[in-house]
C-alpha cells in the first residue's frame, strides 16, 4: 500500500467527465499503473444502472484486467462515484472492497456541478484515507 495515488489532471479529468455521464446513476472503472501511479483510466459500465450502487460490467471488467495485465499495469485502483453523496466510503463499499491493494477513489459532487475526489484503503472494515496527487503530466485513458 501506498502513502498517495499519483494521477494527471487529464486522467482526474476523464473519471469526472466519465461520472457527470453516468448521472443520475453511479459510475465505475478501473486504475492501472504501478506504485501508487496511475497510468491508465478504464472507465466501465455499472451494471446496477443505480444512483445509490455499482458494480463494474462483468465484461469491461475482464476486458480492463486483461489490458493491465498484457501491459505489465497492476490494477492499483477502483473508482466510482456517489452522484448525491459524499466522497467517503458507504457501507456498501465497505463491505463489498474485495480487491484489498487497490486504492478505492470516489467521486462526489460540492454541489450539483463541482466534483471532487478522495481515496481510502479499505481492508478488512477499516477505512484508510489516501492522499491524492494531481499532476499535469500525460498518461494514457481508455
Amino acid at each position: 500500500m501506498h502513502s498517495s495515488l499519483t494521477l494527471t489532471e487529464s486522467q482526474a479529468t476523464s473519471m469526472i467527465a466519465h461520472a457527470q455521464h453516468a448521472l443520475p446513476n453511479e459510475a465505475c472503472g478501473l486504475l492501472g499503473g504501478k506504485s501508487g501511479h496511475v497510468s491508465t483510466v478504464y472507465p466501465g459500465t455499472n451494471s446496477e444502472h443505480s444512483p445509490t450502487r455499482y458494480l463494474l460490467d462483468p465484461i469491461d471488467q475482464f476486458n480492463a484486467m486483461k489490458t493491465i495485465d498484457q501491459s505489465g499495469e497492476d490494477l492499483i485502483g477502483i473508482f466510482h462515484s456517489h452522484p448525491k453523496g459524499l466522497a467517503i466510503p458507504s457501507e456498501i463499499d465497505i463491505t463489498q472492497a474485495y480487491y484489498p491493494k487497490a486504492t478505492y477513489v470516489i467521486l462526489a459532487r460540492h454541489n450539483k456541478k463541482d466534483w471532487y475526489m478522495r481515496a481510502y484503503y479499505l481492508v478488512e472494515g477499516q477505512i484508510n484515507e489516501v492522499r491524492i496527487r494531481r499532476i499535469n503530466t500525460q498518461h494514457t485513458i481508455l
